[in-house]
């Protein structure tokens, strides 16, 4: 694959990943590019072959640490999972 087609790629995933933490509503009214912090982070984890525990960890940290919200705000285990299943398909 060349450099040209991995950024496709990449931003075809981006742009996914974006509609699935875009839908769980986590701050109302916030930019579509709110949570663009959390899209890198975990894509860069997924790219190097996190599982759902590294996913679920790196969800919880961003959104307590980065964006304020408390871990009983967000259902953190169901957003993994769906993320997980969305990149293995």
């Amino acid at each position: 694959m060349n450099k040209e087609d991995l950024k496709k790629e990449f931003k075809g995933k981006f742009l996914g990943l974006r509609k699935i933490i875009n839908s769980y509503d986590l701050i109302p009214h916030a930019p579509c590019d709110e949570f663009d912090a959390l899209n890198h982070k975990i894509l860069s984890n997924l790219y190097k072959g996190a599982d759902f525990e590294k996913i679920k960890r790196v969800i919880d940290s961003k959104l307590i640490s980065y964006y304020g919200l408390f871990p009983n705000e967000v259902e953190i285990e169901k957003l993994a999972s769906e993320i997980i299943e969305w990149w293995n398909s």
